[in-house]
């Protein structure tokens, strides 16, 4: 567990990258979206211009997040130029094989243009005539790529300046080993892929089999929010927001249309909503309006440092703005995975369910969308529900999404204290909070030398009398991820788990203050 929450550490930054993205691209869909146009109408030709752009900027960095992990990760162990180099050079080496040694009878939404490397020719006569795109693997590319890389740099620092490849420097033996390696790994995955492939598309079948059963719509739920957190949500979403798998409608003209989001937005140009679709996006309207917006509070309640919260505060009202308006789950997730994976399994889940009650309730408010990219879409936003508002047919639905909304909204929230306070150290090993605590006190010197404690999600903040007694070792030894010093006292990163070593210290500080007394 301190292994994993040490991700967290490293990754904050392209997190922080990927909200920043998600703002950009939510900023601009505000202001060109035809959908709002009832709310914003910008004839500016210069402000529609540059809304694009942050549209295209905010895009492009979602949809490669993997590579922007990738290069954090490489950097952050060695700090080397030369491992941004091969990392990326691996990674396009990666992508190159994949899209060379995959079958070509997988899914279309298997196979995807990342960093619009493609190939429209081959000497091999099998592939002439064919374009073909790399495998879509989404962040285990990130996974491979790093591990190689790390192990290439490593390897390079050990090597002799006598060996075979001598006459190259270890800089550049770096970047070949990393590109052999990656292209292997590239050659193994396009073998190994396609029953990862298989046993989704099996699932589809199953979720398309009956798409009016609660139960399958609780497994579409779960699926998409975590292949979502993968980078791999278009093989879950496409083919019931643009495929058959999503349901049919005829229009007025005979013409068919397929897929959730195409009917919906076909119906709603047209005026002839028939109130069956949008079953795959109602929930997005709860997650992003009530249930993000409580979680984000929930984290922002359990700061104890009043001086802290105050620098925070403007911090989590533009998290909130951002999910309101934005309507993108995907930096709040990853966070959730990183810091805290239970709480995670709890939104999986409770994600589910709300497409289950959604569907027995009959509740559907669908998503207003012309394009056909599920990656960078921005499904539920406050803007898209207000514009629902002028048809008379949506207010039943309206108005129970806004039921269950604040009722999510108070779960989220209460669930988010819950897990801090109570389960995020020894959920399965109970007596850890005991030891941790009593270890910690220890590291610190004593009980009698902690001036003041504070803590957020993921550290304490020690002030103590004598510095000079603290054992940054024993508190490493004890899970603490790093200990650095701040001006309100020793911050020590504990993950998760330090709002409860925090509320242990402050019991026995207590109990310490009244024996004195």
């Amino acid at each position: 567990m301190r292994n994993w929450h040490s991700l967290y550490e490293i990754l904050t930054f392209p997190i922080g990258v990927i909200m920043l993205a998600v703002f950009l691209m939510g900023t601009g869909n505000l202001l060109t979206n035809p959908a709002y146009s009832m709310f914003i109408n910008i004839q500016s030709d210069a402000v529609l211009l540059t809304a694009e752009a942050l549209v295209r900027v905010g895009s492009f960095l979602i949809v490669n997040f993997p590579l922007i992990f990738l290069i954090r990760l490489v950097t952050r162990r060695s700090g080397s130029a030369t491992s941004i180099i091969s990392a990326v050079s691996g990674y396009v080496t990666y992508l190159a094989f994949t899209m060379y040694f995959t079958r070509t009878d997988l899914p279309t939404t298997a196979y995807s243009s990342i960093l619009g490397i493609s190939a429209t020719s081959s000497v091999v006569s099998s592939l002439a005539g064919s374009v073909r795109y790399p495998l879509q693997t989404g962040v285990l590319a990130t996974v491979l790529v790093s591990l190689i890389t790390l192990n290439s740099y490593s390897a390079s620092r050990r090597s002799t300046d006598y060996g075979v490849f001598s006459f190259m420097s270890k800089d550049v033996r770096c970047v070949l080993r990393t590109i052999v390696l990656c292209g292997l790994a590239g050659i193994a995955v396009s073998y190994g892929w396609p029953y990862v492939i298989r046993v989704i598309s099996r699932v589809i079948r199953f979720i398309a089999s009956d798409t009016t059963n609660p139960i399958n719509l609780m497994l579409y739920g779960m699926m998409d929010r975590f292949l979502g957190v993968l980078n791999l949500g278009t093989l879950i979403r496409s083919p019931f927001w643009y495929g058959a798998n999503g349901g049919s409608w005829i229009n007025m003209t005979g013409a068919s249309i397929a897929g959730d989001v195409n009917i919906w937005t076909s119906q709603l140009a047209t005026g002839q909503l028939s109130g069956m679709t949008g079953r795959f996006i109602t929930p997005y309207y709860v997650l992003n309006l009530f249930a993000m917006p409580g979680l984000l509070w929930g984290l922002y309640s359990i700061q104890t440092d009043k001086l802290e919260r105050n620098r925070m505060r403007l911090y989590f009202i533009a998290a909130t703005l951002m999910s309101l308006f934005s309507g993108t789950l995907l930096p709040f997730e990853i966070t959730l995975l990183l810091l805290c994976p239970l709480l995670f399994v709890f939104h999986i889940c409770y994600t589910g369910m709300l497409f289950g009650v959604f569907q027995s309730m009959h509740v559907y408010l669908g998503y207003n969308y012309a394009g056909t990219s599920t990656m960078v879409v921005t499904p539920g936003t406050l803007m898209e529900l207000l514009s629902y508002l002028q048809y008379s047919t949506l207010t039943a639905s309206i108005v129970r999404i806004l039921i269950v909304g604040v009722i999510s909204g108070i779960i989220y929230f209460m669930a988010t204290r819950f897990y801090f306070n109570y389960l995020a150290l020894d959920l399965f090993r109970v007596g850890d909070r005991d030891r941790v605590v009593k270890a910690t006190i220890e590291a610190v010197g004593g009980i009698a030398n902690v001036k003041l404690i504070h803590s957020s999600m993921s550290r304490l903040v020690i002030s103590l009398y004598d510095p000079s007694k603290l054992n940054v070792q024993k508190l490493k030894e004890f899970g603490s991820l790093r200990v650095y010093e701040t001006k309100a006292g020793y911050a020590i990163s504990f993950g998760s788990a330090s709002t409860m070593i925090r509320k242990g210290i402050d019991q026995s500080l207590r109990a310490y203050v009244r024996n004195v007394k």
